[in-house]
């Protein structure tokens, strides 16, 4: 091959490497979502008197447990409760639980927070972030394409990052941990008592 040809093939591939360069840095090929500040999603009775908090953790267990027990003291007191999730993923022992709490909240963008919250949890197993998309993707009326943003992006890091310091700050050791009007419950499984008390 002649010289002449060499440069011109060199060229030819330095401007090819050059051009895909520009094309992957392009905005528009970069995971874009619009944020939402959505409120914090509760079960329950919204403007109850009597709030129950958990930090939880969707690869936790112990959270599933907690969870199904929730489920059972709602059906109660549905009416004079007021409950709420907070994030508290255990990132050292549970690699998927952070992007689970993602996912959570990029369901809650789209008011199906507690429907993500009950697949993750029955399927807590599989937590990979396909498995994610794909739980996501069997919820009728949620927007695939905007969910799989959303948590590509990260854009939910924010909430709960600002629930984990919350913990932190009050001295969450373990998950699951229950508050009854900002007391801690040493056994969950009193809850329902407590909040017998509590009501009268």
């Amino acid at each position: 091959m002649k010289k002449g040809s060499k440069i011109a093939l060199s060229i030819i591939g330095i401007v090819l490497v050059v051009g895909a360069v520009i094309f992957w840095l392009m905005p528009d090929n970069k995971i874009t979502y619009n944020n939402v500040n959505s409120a914090r999603p509760y079960r329950g009775n919204a403007d109850a008197s009597v709030v129950v908090k958990v930090y939880s953790d969707f690869q936790c267990p112990a959270c599933k447990t907690g969870a199904k027990y929730m489920d059972t003291v709602l059906n109660k007191f549905s009416n004079q409760i007021r409950y709420e999730y907070h994030h508290f993923p255990l990132t050292v022992i549970h690699e998927n639980a952070f992007n689970a709490a993602l996912a959570s909240e990029c369901a809650n963008d789209q008011g199906k927070f507690w429907e993500l919250h009950d697949k993750m949890f029955d399927n807590q197993e599989n937590l990979k972030k396909d498995d994610l998309k794909l739980y996501a993707s069997q919820i009728e009326g949620i927007d695939a394409a905007s969910f799989n943003a959303c948590l590509d992006s990260r854009a939910k890091k924010d909430v709960v990052n600002a629930d984990i310091n919350e913990g932190e700050n009050i001295g969450i050791q373990g998950t699951p941990t229950f508050y009854i009007n900002g007391r801690e419950l040493n056994d969950y499984t009193t809850l329902e008592q407590e909040i017998q008390k509590a009501v009268l």
